[in-house]
C-alpha cells in the first residue's frame, strides 16, 4: 500500500492544493455573507444581568450573557433580523437588527424587572405556552434566583413562596415532608413533575411522598406550580396542584456553575452544572450533587449522605427535538418524628428537661442491631433512614408539523430500591406512669388471653371494654397496689460488664417502636399529546397517559422502651413485684373480675426490646393506570380566551399479601407470658389476593378576560378526582374491604384577577373547594393497648373557602424588592357520614385539624452596585386545632425568619454567599400527639410534637462561567 501511495504522492499534491484553492474563494464568499451581533444586558440600575438568552427569531443562532453582562452571536446572516431576549425575573424585550455581511453589529438591552414573572411564558397546565397573565388558573413561576434566595431545608419548601399550600415545613427533615393544599388537599392531591412527566405515577404510598424521589440543585431552571382547579386536567390525580421542575438542556454556548457548602451539623456539599452545545444542533446538560451532614439534630450517626447525578442530550431539528436523559438518586435521610415537650400548649412549649434545641430521638444504640424472627435474624439499618436508590430514563420528542399540528411524546423507566428506616416515640411518661401503662394496657390484654388458654381465667371471658358499663367493668385492666420496677441500660455497661442503672435525670421514659421497610419500586410511563393550532387563535389538544407501577411492601415493626435525652439510651424494664386485675364479662354479659400476681423479677423487656416484631407485612402488585384527556382553547375575541376539557381515567388493581400469625422466637412458646418473644409474622402459604378496577373523569372550564396590557381577569371551576393508591390495599381483610375503595371527588371554584405594572405585580383569588368520597386506610395507635393497629376509616365530607394574595414589587434605583403571599382559609367538615360520625363530637363547621386560618410569607432583598445582596424571609402560621373534637387543644402560632447575604465579585462570576435559617430559634410546633386530642383539653403536661428545624448557618461559595 506504501509504494501505492508512494507513485500517487505528486498527484495528490495537486488535486489537494487545487481543492484549496476552490474553498478559498467560497468561504470568502460565505464569511462575506455574514456578520455578528454583540452588546451587553444590564438592569435599569446599570448592574449587569447574567445568564439571559439572546436569540435570532427564525434562526438557531444565540447566546447567553456571561458574569459581565455579554454577548456575541457569530456567523449571522446578512439582512433584517428580530433579536430577542428572555430570563425570567425580567420582562422579555425584542429588537429589530440589521446585519451587515463581514461586521459586527451591536445592540444593548436595559432590562426591568418583571414581578410575580407575570410574562414568563408558562408550559404547565396550558393547552398551548403562554404567559403567566394570559392563563385561565392559578398559576406561580418560580426562578433559579428564587431557588436560590430561598434556600429551602427540604425538597418541598421552596413551595412556602407559593399561596394556597397551607402546610410546608421540613420539621421531618429534607424529604417525606407533610404538605397542605388549600387546607383539605393533603401531598397524594399534589402532582410532583420533572419535565412534565410524574415522579412516579401515584404522589403517595405507605412510607413514602412523592418528595422522596427528587432534590433541588442547580440543575433545576424554574418551578412552575399550578394549583386548584386548573390542575385537575393536565396530570393523573391531581386535583389540588402540579408542581413542575424544569431542567436546563443547554444553550449555543457552554456555560455552568460550580459551588461548594458547609455548615451546621458538619453539612458538607458538591454541587455542578454543565450545559451547552455540541456542534450545530446538539445540547447537552450535565450536573448533580453529593453531600454529607450528620444533621442538624445529631442522630449519633451520619444522618444524611449521598446526592443526584442528572444529564441530558438534545438534537435539534428545524421544526422539533429529540431528547434523551438520565437521572440517579443514591441518597439518605435521616427522618425525624416527634420529640418530647413539658408544660403544656402554651405561646411559648418548651423542650424537657434534658433534652435540646438541636435533639433527637434517633440513637446509635438503634443501629445495625439485630432481633430474632422466625425466619432468622433481621439487621435494623437505622442509618439508612429514608434511602432512596433510584434511576429515571427518559426519551422524549417533539415536532411542529404542516397545516399547525404538533405532537410530543414522552416515556420513561424507573427503578428504586425504597426504604424507610426511624425510631418511631409513641409517648413520653414518667417512668412509674410508663410501667402501669405496661401492666395495664400493653401486657394485660396480651396475658389475659395466655391465662385463658392456660385455664387460669375461664374461657368464654372478654375484656370489659369502653362501651360496657357497671363497677366490674371501669376499665379492662388495672394494678392493684403499687407495682416494684427496675430499669437498666442493656448497652451502657459498668467496668465489670453489666448493665448499669437507669440515672437520667428528668426520671422520664419513651414507649416507641423502630421500625424497617423495605418497599422496591419500578413503573413505566408513556405521556402523547397531540395538538392542532386552529385559524383565529385556536388550539385543539388531544393527551394519552399510560403507566403501570409495581410495590413489593415488607414491613418490620418493633417496640422498643428508651429514656428521653439527646440521643436516648435503651432500658429494660424488670417487675420485681406486681398484681394484675383483669376485669371481665361473660358473653351473656355476666361481670367478674380476677387478679394475677406476675412471676417475681419478670422481664418486661429484653435489650431494651418490649416486642421483637409487633406488626409484620408482606405484600406486592401493581396498578395499571390509562387515561385520555381532550382539550380545547379558543380566542373568542382579542381580550378574551376560553379553556375547556375533559379527562377520563381507568386504573386496574391487584393485590397480594401475606396473612399473619403470633409465632414465637427464642425458644419461648405460643402460651408463654413473655410478650417479648411473641412475633406477630407470616402465616405459612396464607395469602390474600384482591383485585379492584376504578374508572372516573375531571372536567375544568376556564375564562381568561384580559381588561388591558396589564391587567387580566378569570374564572375557573373543574370536577376532578384522586384514585387510590396501590398499597391502601395492602391491609384489607377481605374483598369487601377492597370494595369500600374508590376515587375521592373535589370539586373547585375559583375567580381571580392578575396585573402586572411597571414596578409590582399583583394576583387576588378566591377558591371553594369541596372533597367527597374520603375512604382511606392508616396506621394509629390504640388507646388501651398503645400498639399500633391498621384501620379502614371513612371521613366526612370537607370543604375549605379562602383568598390567595401573591404580590412583587421593587422600588426604582434602590435595589429594594419584595415578594410576599398570604392565605385567608377556613377548612371544615361539610357532612356527617355513617355512623353518625358527628355523634363522636365532630359537626358540620367543625374545623379541620391542623389547618392554620392564616399562613404567609414575606421575603425582601436589598442589591447593592457593590455587587452585595441581603434578604431576610419571614414565615407566618396561625394557631392549628389539635383535633376535630371539639378544638380543644391548638397548636401555637409560630414563626421563622431566614437572613442571607450574597456578595458577587465583579466580573469574575465568583459569588460568596451566607444564609442563617431560623435566626431567633424558633419552636414551631407542626404535630401534636393524640393525648392532646381528648375531649376537655390538655390531658397531661408531658407531650409529644414535632418542632420546625433550629437555627443552623450554612455557607457557600460559586463560581458561574
Amino acid at each position: 500500500m506504501r509504494s501505492i501511495f508512494s507513485r500517487w504522492r505528486f498527484p495528490t499534491t495537486v488535486v489537494a492544493l487545487g481543492l484549496l484553492a476552490s474553498v478559498i474563494p467560497i468561504a470568502r464568499v460565505v464569511a462575506q455573507q455574514t456578520g455578528s451581533v454583540a452588546g451587553k444586558l444590564t438592569d435599569e440600575r446599570g448592574t449587569p444581568v447574567v445568564s439571559a438568552q439572546v436569540t435570532i427569531d427564525q434562526t438557531s443562532k444565540g447566546a447567553v450573557t456571561g458574569v459581565n453582562g455579554g454577548y456575541v452571536i457569530e456567523g449571522v446572516p446578512t439582512g433584517t433580523h428580530v433579536l430577542r431576549v428572555r430570563l425570567i425575573g425580567y420582562r422579555g424585550q425584542t429588537k429589530s437588527i440589521t446585519v451587515t455581511a463581514g461586521r459586527a453589529t451591536t445592540q444593548d438591552f436595559t432590562l426591568t424587572a418583571d414581578p410575580l414573572n407575570l410574562e414568563a411564558v408558562v408550559v404547565t397546565g396550558t393547552e398551548s405556552p403562554r404567559t403567566k397573565l394570559e392563563t385561565s388558573n392559578a398559576t406561580t413561576v418560580l426562578s433559579a434566583a428564587d431557588l436560590v434566595q430561598a434556600a429551602p431545608r427540604s425538597t418541598t419548601e421552596i413551595l412556602r413562596y407559593v399561596p394556597g399550600f397551607t402546610r410546608v415545613e421540613s420539621s421531618g427533615g429534607e424529604v417525606n415532608e407533610n404538605i397542605g393544599m388549600r387546607g383539605i388537599l393533603g401531598v397524594e392531591y399534589v402532582m410532583f413533575m420533572e419535565d412534565g412527566l410524574p415522579v412516579f405515577p401515584t404522589m403517595h404510598t405507605f412510607f413514602m411522598n412523592a418528595d422522596n424521589l427528587f432534590r433541588m440543585d442547580q440543575n433545576v431552571e424554574r418551578v412552575e406550580v399550578v394549583r386548584g382547579a386548573g390542575s385537575a386536567l393536565f396530570g393523573s390525580n391531581t386535583p389540588g396542584a402540579i408542581v413542575n421542575l424544569i431542567n436546563y438542556t443547554g444553550g449555543p454556548e457552554v456555560r455552568g456553575n460550580l459551588m461548594a457548602s458547609g455548615g451546621t451539623g458538619a453539612l458538607a456539599r458538591t454541587d455542578f452544572n454543565v450545559n451547552g452545545p455540541i456542534g450545530p444542533d446538539w445540547r447537552f446538560n450535565v450536573g448533580g450533587f453529593y453531600r454529607y451532614n450528620r444533621g442538624v439534630r445529631d442522630p449519633g450517626f451520619p444522618g444524611t449522605t449521598g446526592g443526584q447525578l442528572k444529564a441530558s442530550l438534545t438534537r435539534n431539528f428545524g421544526n422539533g427535538y429529540f431528547r434523551t436523559s438520565l437521572k440517579i438518586i443514591d441518597d439518605r435521610n435521616q427522618f425525624i418524628l416527634d420529640l418530647p415537650f413539658s408544660g403544656g400548649l402554651g405561646s411559648s412549649p418548651q423542650y424537657v428537661p434534658g433534652f435540646s434545641d438541636y435533639g433527637s430521638m434517633n440513637t446509635n444504640e438503634g443501629n445495625g442491631i439485630t432481633v430474632p424472627t422466625p425466619d432468622g435474624q433481621l439487621t435494623l439499618p437505622l442509618d439508612n433512614g429514608l434511602r432512596t436508590k433510584a434511576y429515571w430514563l427518559t426519551a422524549a420528542a417533539g415536532f411542529n408539523l404542516a397545516n399547525g399540528w404538533n405532537i410530543e411524546n414522552s416515556a420513561q423507566i424507573m427503578q428504586n430500591q425504597q426504604e424507610w428506616n426511624a425510631i418511631v416515640p409513641f409517648d413520653v411518661m414518667t417512668d412509674t406512669a410508663a410501667v402501669q401503662q405496661y401492666l395495664t394496657s400493653y401486657w394485660g390484654s396480651y396475658a389475659f388471653n395466655v391465662l385463658k388458654k392456660n385455664g387460669t381465667i375461664p374461657a368464654g371471658r372478654f375484656i370489659c371494654n369502653g362501651a360496657q358499663t357497671g363497677t366490674n367493668c371501669a376499665a379492662g385492666t388495672g394494678v392493684v397496689g403499687t407495682p416494684t420496677f427496675t430499669l437498666t441500660y442493656p448497652n451502657v455497661l459498668n467496668a465489670t460488664g453489666n448493665p448499669t442503672a437507669y440515672d437520667v435525670a428528668n426520671g422520664l421514659l419513651a414507649p416507641g417502636g423502630e421500625w424497617h421497610v423495605s418497599k422496591p419500586l419500578s413503573a413505566f410511563q408513556d405521556q402523547l399529546t397531540v395538538r392542532k393550532a386552529l385559524e383565529g387563535g385556536h388550539n385543539l389538544s388531544l393527551g394519552v397517559y399510560f403507566a403501570n407501577y409495581s410495590q413489593t411492601n415488607n414491613w418490620y415493626f418493633t417496640d422498643i422502651l428508651t429514656d428521653v435525652r439527646d440521643n436516648p439510651h435503651f432500658v429494660d424494664l424488670t417487675v420485681n413485684n406486681a398484681t394484675v386485675i383483669f376485669r371481665d364479662t361473660t358473653a351473656t354479659g355476666a361481670k367478674d373480675s380476677t387478679t394475677f400476681t406476675l412471676p417475681a423479677n419478670f422481664a418486661g423487656t429484653r435489650n431494651g426490646f418490649r416486642r421483637f416484631t409487633s406488626n409484620y407485612v408482606n405484600g406486592s402488585g401493581q396498578t395499571t393506570v390509562f387515561s385520555t384527556v381532550l382539550g380545547g382553547s379558543f380566542k373568542l375575541s382579542n381580550r378574551v380566551r376560553a379553556d375547556v376539557g375533559v379527562r377520563y381515567e381507568n386504573d386496574d388493581y391487584v393485590q397480594t399479601s401475606q396473612t399473619t400469625t403470633t409465632t414465637p422466637v427464642n425458644g419461648d412458646t405460643l402460651n408463654s407470658l413473655n410478650l417479648v418473644n411473641q412475633d406477630v409474622w407470616g402465616a405459612p402459604s396464607s395469602y390474600r389476593h384482591f383485585s379492584r378496577n376504578i374508572g372516573d373523569w375531571a372536567g375544568s372550564i376556564g375564562l381568561n378576560y384580559a381588561l388591558s396590557d396589564q391587567t387580566s381577569v378569570y374564572a375557573l371551576g373543574a370536577r376532578a378526582y384522586k384514585m387510590p393508591a396501590l398499597d391502601e390495599f395492602l391491609n384489607a381483610s377481605a374483598q369487601q374491604q377492597v370494595s369500600l375503595f374508590r376515587s375521592k371527588r373535589n370539586w373547585t371554584g375559583e375567580v381571580g384577577v392578575k396585573h402586572a405594572a411597571r414596578n409590582f405585580g399583583l394576583t387576588l383569588d378566591g377558591f371553594y373547594t369541596v372533597l367527597k368520597d374520603i375512604v382511606s386506610q392508616g396506621l394509629v395507635l390504640d388507646p388501651i393497648t398503645g400498639q399500633s393497629i391498621w384501620v379502614i376509616q371513612q371521613t366526612p365530607e370537607v370543604r375549605s373557602y379562602g383568598l390567595e394574595l401573591e404580590g412583587s414589587g421593587h422600588l426604582p434605583n434602590t435595589g429594594f424588592s419584595a415578594v410576599t403571599n398570604w392565605t385567608a382559609l377556613r377548612a371544615e367538615f361539610a357532612s356527617c357520614p355513617p355512623p353518625n360520625f358527628c355523634g363522636t363530637g365532630a359537626d358540620v363547621g367543625t374545623l379541620l385539624a391542623g389547618v392554620p386560618p392564616i399562613v404567609g410569607n414575606l421575603a425582601v432583598t436589598y442589591g447593592g452596585r457593590s455587587g452585595v445582596s441581603l434578604d431576610a424571609d419571614w414565615h407566618f402560621v396561625d394557631r392549628r386545632c389539635t383535633s376535630a373534637v371539639g378544638c380543644a387543644n391548638k397548636l401555637p402560632t409560630y414563626t421563622y425568619l431566614n437572613l442571607g447575604a450574597q456578595y458577587l465579585i465583579p466580573a469574575s462570576g465568583i459569588t460568596i454567599r451566607a444564609d442563617l435559617l431560623n435566626a431567633y430559634q424558633s419552636i414551631g410546633l407542626e404535630e401534636g400527639n393524640p393525648r392532646l386530642s381528648l375531649v376537655g383539653g390538655f390531658t397531661s403536661s408531658l407531650f409529644l410534637a414535632r418542632p420546625i428545624l433550629p437555627r443552623a448557618l450554612m455557607v457557600s461559595m460559586g463560581y458561574k462561567f
